[in-house]
């Protein structure tokens, strides 16, 4: 349970379009602290609705003035999709992430295939998993027995969820050339914290409505490619 509790702390990039196009600035601002297993639940729009209630404190702004502004930002849940064109550890993909009340979905295709994770926000636990492989039809199953759900899950983490937002606003907001700017990802604004250091450009963007629509880092990338706030019960359902 503990090693499920850590994988659902994983973000969408869902919101809204508007907000202003020019950049705040920085001054002043610190780099926040690192995250914890307590506060798992604040970017992540699988925690629990109680937890996540609990653990927004700060009314969110947008556009956001500081990095911890844009931390902020972050801690709001909304139902909805967005899909990424992403990187993760060499392999170019593309990764869903979906939310409709306790129902959750991860879908994550590479050159290999799609693994499409069925969840339980309220459980956690993962409900479903299908497995598809390039040219073939899926298999599905309720049960994780290959633990191809379980890795989806810590992709997804890797590049969007709780751990990865801190990281990259306290890794950009360290830079010299920190910044704290508005930029435009699939038709929807978002305040972002970049800047770079010695392993190149790092970018981590928070849309108004609170979700990730840019994370890059490390030679990760997860940038969104199209978003809605429509989500319905048979986008979240286990193929047939």
């Amino acid at each position: 349970m503990g090693r499920l509790l850590l994988l659902l702390a994983v973000a969408g990039a869902l919101a809204a379009c508007g907000g202003a196009t020019s950049g705040p600035n920085t001054d002043g601002a610190a780099p926040p602290p690192p995250a914890t297993g307590a506060n798992t639940v604040t970017i992540s729009p699988f925690g629990s609705s109680t937890a996540e209630t609990a653990t927004t404190a700060t009314e969110p702004v947008f556009p956001a003035e500081t990095p911890s502004g844009v931390l902020d930002l972050a801690a709001q849940h909304p139902d909805g999709m967005v899909t990424y064109a992403i990187l993760h550890e060499g392999a170019q993909g593309e990764m869903t992430i979906a939310r409709l009340g306790g129902k959750a979905l991860v879908a994550i295709t590479t050159g290999t295939g799609t693994t499409k994770v069925g969840v339980d926000v309220e459980g956690p636990a993962i409900t479903w998993v299908c497995t598809t492989p390039s040219g073939g039809d899926p298999t599905c199953a309720d049960k994780d027995e290959g633990g191809q759900g379980a890795d989806a899950l810590a992709a997804a983490a890797a590049l969007v969820g709780e751990d990865r937002v801190r990281e990259l606003v306290a890794a950009a907001s360290a830079t010299s050339d920190a910044n704290v700017v508005v930029r435009t990802q699939a038709q929807v604004d978002a305040s972002c914290v970049t800047g770079t250091n010695a392993t190149g450009g790092l970018a981590i963007c928070i849309s108004p409505s609170g979700f990730v629509t840019d994370a890059e880092g490390g030679g990760a990338i997860a940038r969104a490619i199209a978003v809605s706030p429509d989500v319905t019960d048979a986008d979240l359902a286990k193929p047939a």
